[in-house]
């Protein structure tokens, strides 16, 4: 009972098997978001002896139907195919995913990745087929154009390979990333407010710029020397100005992070499970630890406080 996999990929796998008139079995469930790994791999080795690995990957195409879906939310300030990946990655990690990804090769037109598993063990083919297929829709979806799937170390068409040593490892290019516009949840619109949840005022134009770009891209890891480089100032420059106006560049993700929170917890009805992963923490104990020290009630006291107007909600 204590390898699952996540409920929402095998139900678009489901729903994908489903448009193509594949019957498979009704699924055993054992809770809102998890369902037992051997479950999703016998389903999905079933379905590929029978049908081939190209029946799997199609489940890219059913990607955007689940637009609305509140995990949908962390891809949405997705503005480079390293975004995406990065975010897919983040749920992995919030949700203390067995089966997990990891970046090999991430240059201008191209990503490689690696599927493993967190305890050695060897990932069936059909599991690895439908998590490059799932990464290629979301990439489709966020913007990006002239999509090819390879499998392997070697170019060879888009679900050629069978087997789990060779499906592993995979490589997603493309052409050109345009990201749709106006395609954000509302809350994913949420303005830079004028003070942070310390009352500290966010009108110095670098830290405004910082919090605005953390807002847009809460799951984007992208080092200190990374973020002075785009600022157009060296790393210790930039410490400088901040410092100067009360900040750091740590301070600006943590508070970001609670601004998020607070107004998915304030005017939603997010899951508590959920928020966190939307709002950019690393799990649910980084969540309700650091919204607890930040704000003061732990994430659903702060919503009760909220439905009853004793709470501020962020800055419109």
């Amino acid at each position: 009972m204590d390898d699952f996999a996540s409920a929402l990929v095998l139900a678009m796998v489901r729903r994908s098997l489903a448009r193509q008139s594949i019957e498979v079995p009704a699924p055993t469930s054992v809770g809102d978001r998890t369902v037992r790994i051997a479950e999703k791999q016998a389903l999905l080795d079933a379905v590929l002896d029978t049908h081939g690995p190209k029946t799997i990957l199609r489940v890219a195409d059913i990607v955007p139907e689940f637009a609305d879906h509140p995990v949908a939310g962390v891809f949405a300030g997705c503005r480079t195919p390293s975004d995406v990946v990065a975010s897919w990655i983040a749920i992995e990690r919030y949700f203390h995913s067995r089966h997990r990804t990891r970046v090999v090769v991430d240059v201008a037109d191209r990503i490689v990745m690696e599927h493993f598993d967190t305890r050695g063990s060897k990932i069936s083919a059909g599991e690895n087929i439908a998590v490059a297929g799932l990464i290629l829709g979301i990439m489709r979806w966020r913007g990006a154009n002239g999509v090819v799937l390879n499998f392997g170390d070697a170019p060879s068409p888009a679900g050629s390979a069978a087997t789990a040593d060779q499906t592993h490892r995979w490589t997603i290019a493309w052409q050109r990333f345009e990201p749709p516009p106006g395609a954000s949840p509302a809350w994913h619109e949420c303005s830079v407010p004028a003070v942070d949840f310390t009352g500290r005022a966010v009108s110095d134009p670098y830290v405004a710029r910082l919090f605005a770009e953390q807002l847009g891209t809460l799951h984007a890891r992208r080092s200190a020397a990374a973020t002075a480089r785009a600022a157009g100032l060296s790393l210790r420059t930039l410490q400088r100005r901040l410092a100067g106006a009360g900040w750091s560049l740590g301070d600006i993700a943590a508070s970001a992070r609670v601004h998020v929170a607070t107004r998915l917890l304030a005017s939603t009805e997010t899951p508590l499970a959920l928020v966190g992963l939307l709002a950019g923490y690393s799990d649910q104990p980084h969540f309700q630890r650091s919204f607890r020290a930040a704000v003061g009630p732990t994430p659903a006291e702060y919503r009760r406080l909220a439905s009853r107007g004793l709470q501020i909600k962020c800055t419109p």
